[in-house]
């Protein structure tokens, strides 16, 4: 491969995956939210852990 077609840099040749961040931070999101849900769920119940 000559010197020519290769790319200056590295980075250069891809580009950053930034749909899989943003699906990632929507999934994160939508697991927080989930998980309070069922915390302000059991909170209103009177769910008592015993351990």
């Amino acid at each position: 491969m000559s010197n020519e077609q290769r790319p200056e840099n590295e980075n250069e040749q891809f580009e950053h995956p930034k749909g899989t961040a943003i699906i990632m931070a929507i999934f994160l999101l939508l697991i927080i939210i989930l998980w309070g849900s069922v915390y302000l769920i059991m909170l209103s119940r009177g769910v008592t852990f015993y351990g």
